[in-house]
């Protein structure tokens, strides 16, 4: 009970955008206590997602003011919080109608997938001034004009980044993970940003191609929780409700 709590406190935190290092630590090392978090968050983003915030507000006030009052003659106070709480109200989300039944029935990492992907539009100023040949193979979408360029060209993020998503576009998806985590790692490397926003995107996209929620989940909730990433606006708008429930049907 001790533990649940924390969790509590840690979402509260989390959702004001701090955290306990500790307890960062705790869900890594800790199967259980990490899909308890997990049903923590699916329930956060199902309320969300209803627009039910103010009146679980309101409720969570008014559990605040009875606790309060629930005070043993030691003077602890009674703390009558369910292990289950969290995941009773996902589950009720997921069984509430015929709808939300369908859509835990069909939804999957690959449905998302279909769902968010849309190709990148290249900027020809954000390069060089004049296109070279693989900008133009590019923009004609020949995708394999594309690797076959970058294969001969000078190596840089940019490069690795359209070769990336050229190989996303053949559905060559671990292809397009190793050259996305390549610009990634340049950056980190180098302290540059260059590609970093597109290439942390399509990475999550990517591992959604390939059914791996829980490694797409961390890179978009970072992308949505910075405002100055390119991304940001378009991530914000997907439903984490679905990525959750579909990391939910993928624990079981």
């Amino acid at each position: 009970m001790e533990q649940y709590q924390a969790l509590i406190d840690h979402l509260d935190k989390s959702l004001q955008g701090e955290g306990s290092p500790e307890m960062e630590q705790m869900l890594v090392n800790d199967p259980e206590i990490a899909r308890e978090w997990n049903y923590l968050l699916l329930a956060v983003d199902a309320i969300q997602e209803a627009g039910l915030e103010e009146q679980v507000a309101t409720i969570k006030n008014d559990w605040k003011a009875q606790q309060a009052a629930a005070v043993k003659p030691t003077g602890g106070i009674v703390r009558r919080i369910s292990r289950n709480m969290a995941k009773i109200a996902a589950i009720l989300v997921l069984v509430a109608g015929g709808a939300a039944f369908y859509k835990y029935a069909t939804i999957s990492s690959g449905s998302l997938y279909d769902k968010y992907y849309s190709s990148y539009e290249l900027n020809t100023s954000r390069g060089a001034a004049e296109e070279g040949a693989i900008e133009k193979a590019y923009h004609a979408k020949d995708w394999k004009a594309v690797l076959a360029g970058v294969n001969t060209a000078k190596r840089d993020n940019k490069m690795d980044f359209l070769a990336g998503m050229a190989d996303l576009e053949l559905k060559k998806y671990n292809d397009a993970i190793e050259h996305f985590e390549q610009v990634i790692a340049v950056n980190a490397q180098s302290g540059s940003d260059y590609f970093q926003d597109e290439a942390q995107y399509y990475l999550a996209i990517s591992w959604l191609a390939k059914d791996k929620v829980n490694e797409a989940l961390p890179i978009l909730e970072k992308i949505r929780a910075n405002k100055d990433h390119l991304f940001h606006d378009k991530v914000a708008k997907m439903s984490f409700f679905d990525l959750r429930l579909v990391q939910y049907k993928e624990s079981k």
